[in-house]
């Protein structure tokens, strides 16, 4: 999600340099045409009138393009598994993108997601997801870490509501 509004140092180093400009315009003005500061003074509201504006439509964005920030609770299950994996270093490089382009072993990632928000039924259990791979492999060493994960943060009356990683 892009963040459009900018720190308000922002918006005050560009104030005071615009009311820089507008000073220096005004002083060569009063110089060089010899017009009164009484015609002049409408355009120090230029440098408040601008920033409002620009704040105001910075603001504006922001609401509109980011009112939906939902939590990827699937990618932070993901992510602390793939954490747990990492420390401890039994997977190389080409593990990871083995399991990554492997559509069984993804399969099987989503049905352990499964699992662990909604619980095991006939369909999705942890005993199906043991048996899915040959010992040995990569895959299977993997997902024994999924495995040891959803066990880890197990719900005992099922549903897991407040169990969102």
């Amino acid at each position: 999600m892009k963040k459009f509004r900018k720190p308000l140092r922002f918006y005050l180093t560009l104030f005071i340099l615009s009311s820089l400009v507008i000073a220096a315009y005004t002083i060569y003005r009063i110089v060089a045409d010899d017009i009164g500061i009484s015609e002049l003074y409408t355009l120090w509201f230029l440098p408040l009138f601008f920033i409002v504006i620009y704040y105001g439509s910075d603001f504006l964005l922001d609401k509109i393009f980011n009112r939906k920030k939902k939590v990827d609770y699937e990618g932070k299950f993901l992510n602390s598994i793939g954490e747990e994996m990492r420390k401890s270093n039994e997977f190389l490089i080409e593990d990871y993108r083995r399991l990554q382009i492997n559509y069984k072993f993804q399969e099987s990632l989503k049905m352990a997601y499964k699992i662990y928000i909604d619980g095991e039924d006939e369909v999705f259990n942890i005993e199906k997801l043991e048996r899915k791979f040959n010992k040995g492999t990569v895959e299977y060493r993997a997902m024994s870490y999924v495995i040891n994960y959803i066990k880890e943060n197990d719900v005992i009356d099922g549903k897991k509501d407040k169990n969102t990683v």
